[in-house]
């Protein structure tokens, strides 16, 4: 009945209009946005592990001197697992799979070098095949021969056939690896062969396990069992990270919904500040209106319906707008922490807006906009035509 004249008002009042749905869009996108980055840091926890086909990554926590006259050495505080340690640790009732590795640091005389025996045949060395950009992966027949990061070859200038010297040694580029997002943990700028590895390090053994389980439900199970096998061993997976980080993804949560009802205040203030002023200015169209026989019920049923559509109005912007900001956001990257191991994990934030957030936030708005509608026009639309007149 009187869905025309609130068309009619909302073009009349442009800029009251103009300023509603902008504070609804405003805090509509902050909501959203906000909601998504929580959402997204702590999903990006699980990140580094997501691609690295292994469940678990041991190290051994050790406290050995480095003898400074030596270009290559271990990652400092990661001590050597002997075979038979990986045996009793992959004969564990939940391991369904191990892959082992000797992380190894070179020191040259023009840059770091960051390199990984592995065993090709093995479920890690697999996975790193699958990302053979150009040339070839290394096989266990394979002597002298490395594959190269594609990111570390290209700054180097270094091309499949190349040689790269490590510590007097001379090693043929046989491919380039691209190591994929959500895989940083298995990123090494040189990959050789397990004997190459022990040989240029001078070391027998392994410094680094990644393990395969039945069932994430048995995680906290193994890694009790390797704590057994070897006291100094530390077992990493994504909610070994997730815990170390719990303070923080807490203070996350909780500063979510401290900044939901902070924004719900703000909102609820700035809205009843601009329709009382516009009220207060609309006082005598309240009085024709009631003298032309509107009721009250239909005065406050057209106020509230100007609101409420502005309000809807504004929260498609705003959601459009969180669009933009959450794409934006999601070409970011941010480092993970990745504790025990040689550096933090960078990935890109995983944005997703969520459509139950959107809904939630959605239904808090109309809640603010009705209640604030409601009281502004209750008071208004019932006092006498000729008091409204009076009054102007």
């Amino acid at each position: 009945m009187y869905l025309s004249y609130v068309f009619k008002e909302l073009g009349r009042r442009k800029a009251r209009t103009t300023t509603n749905v902008l504070t609804v869009a405003a805090i509509v996108a902050l909501l959203i946005s906000i909601s998504a980055i929580m959402g997204a840091y702590s999903s990006a926890i699980y990140l580094p592990f997501r691609n690295t086909d292994s469940d678990i990554i041991v190290y051994k926590s050790d406290n050995a001197t480095w003898n400074s006259e030596s270009k290559i050495r271990t990652p400092f505080g990661k001590g050597i697992f002997t075979d038979k340690q990986v045996m009793d640790i992959s004969f564990l009732k939940h391991v369904q799979d191990i892959s082992r590795s000797l992380v190894l640091w070179y020191f040259g005389r023009e840059s770091f070098v960051s390199m990984e025996g592995i065993e090709p045949a093995s479920f890690l060395g697999n996975k790193l095949s699958s990302w053979v950009k150009e040339g070839g992966f290394i096989t266990n027949n394979d002597d002298r021969r490395v594959a190269v990061e594609s990111h570390f070859a290209n700054f180097h200038h270094l091309r499949i056939g190349d040689n790269i010297t490590v510590n007097d040694e001379t090693f043929t580029i046989k491919g380039l690896v691209k190591i994929r997002e959500g895989s940083e943990l298995l990123a090494s700028n040189i990959y050789l062969t397990l004997p190459d590895a022990q040989r240029l390090g001078g070391v027998r053994g392994y410094n680094q396990l990644y393990l395969k389980i039945d069932d994430l439900s048995n995680e906290q199970l193994v890694k009790s069992e390797i704590a057994r096998i070897d006291g100094r061993a530390v077992a990493m997976s994504g909610n070994s990270i997730s815990a170390s980080l719990g303070n923080l993804v807490k203070v996350c949560d909780e500063f979510q919904w401290i900044g939901v009802g902070i924004m719900t205040l703000i909102a609820g203030l700035v809205l009843f500040k601009v329709n009382a002023a516009v009220l207060l200015e609309r006082k005598r169209d309240i009085a024709v209106m009631q003298s032309v026989g509107w009721t009250r019920k239909e005065i406050m049923g057209q106020i509230v319906s100007e609101v409420l559509l502005q309000m809807l109005l504004g929260f498609t912007v705003g959601a459009l707008a969180s669009i933009v900001i959450t794409v934006f956001l999601g070409s970011v990257s941010i480092e993970i922490p990745s504790i025990g191991l040689e550096k933090p994990a960078t990935v890109t934030l995983p944005l997703a807006l969520s459509p139950t957030s959107i809904v939630n936030y959605l239904v808090v708005i109309i809640v603010v906009c009705l209640l604030v509608s409601y009281l502004l026009t209750r008071k208004i639309s019932a006092i006498k035509p000729s008091e409204n007149l009076r009054s102007l």
